[in-house]
């Protein structure tokens, strides 16, 4: 009982190592407690060091979001000035192009602000229903026709009567997270279609692209918060879109996968319990 005591207080004090035993001459509850006490330790400096990748995430996106105001105000002073003496000529259009594009930047960094803070807080918080799943496509649809046209990428949906389990706004946000990562790694004369399908026991949501796709080698990690390939580098984000996408739905009762071929495109299906579990 020694040896217990003795690991336990170096663990309470932060002083605890991983060091290697000789297990003949230790029992075999002193060796379990040993091995409990590592794996908490690496669960413990797993934390610590996720909890500073989040400080800096948002310490980064403070100064970034001063800079767009900056640039904001700078470039709404300009307009004023500007507003008697010149309409419609090119130097205004350039303004109001840079404060679309600059408020752009700033809405995006701001949600993820928002989906930062849900996420350490745990507040995933899904009120389950059974309800037709049309209503999110149609969101989806009105979020990001737009930007598809901008990007000169094929949009469609197919319309569906199904119904399925689940909660109609963490839904609609998971749904945005896969189809918003589809656009942006699809080419301009490419195609994002998002399809139903029913199963005896789910209802898969299955969005599609003809994007870049994913090596094999990394899509084990694409649903880890944090993670960016290599691929990625070049495109705005960081890296919790499809981390939050899989917590959502995981949290439904369903799961999600991928299917990808580099330089050919992927599918991300979303499964929906078809009906409540009893």
């Amino acid at each position: 009982m020694g040896n217990i005591q003795k690991m336990l207080d170096n663990a309470i004090t932060g002083k605890f190592n991983d060091i290697s035993l000789n297990e003949s001459k230790m029992s075999i509850i002193e060796n379990s407690m040993w091995r409990y006490l590592c794996d908490c330790q690496m669960s413990y400096q797993k934390l610590l060091s996720e909890k500073e990748q989040i400080q800096a995430q948002i310490s980064d996106i403070s100064h970034q979001t001063g800079t767009h105001i900056a640039n904001i105000i700078l470039y709404s002073q300009l307009l004023e000035e500007q507003q008697e003496l010149y309409v419609n000529n090119s130097e205004t259009a350039e303004c109001l192009s840079i404060i679309r594009k600059e408020a752009e930047e700033l809405d995006f960094l701001t949600g993820f602000l928002e989906k930062l803070s849900r996420m350490e807080t745990g507040i995933i918080n899904v009120t389950l229903k059974k309800q037709k799943i049309m209503p999110v496509l149609s969101s989806i649809t009105n979020q990001f026709q737009k930007q598809a046209l901008k990007q000169q990428i094929q949009f469609s949906i197919e319309m569906s009567d199904e119904s399925a389990v689940f909660d109609l706004k963490w839904t609609k946000e998971a749904v945005a997270n896969v189809v918003d990562n589809a656009l942006k790694y699809t080419r301009a004369g490419g195609s994002v279609s998002i399809s139903v399908k029913a199963y005896s026991f789910f209802v898969c949501i299955r969005v599609s692209d003809t994007g870049t796709g994913i090596p094999e080698r990394e899509q084990a990690n694409i649903f880890t918060r944090f993670y960016r390939s290599e691929a990625a580098s070049e495109k705005a984000g960081l890296g919790i879109g499809l981390y939050i996408a899989r917590e959502v739905i995981k949290a439904q009762g369903g799961y999600i996968k991928v299917d990808s071929v580099e330089n050919k495109g992927s599918c991300f299906s979303m499964y929906l319990l078809k009906d409540k579990v009893s």
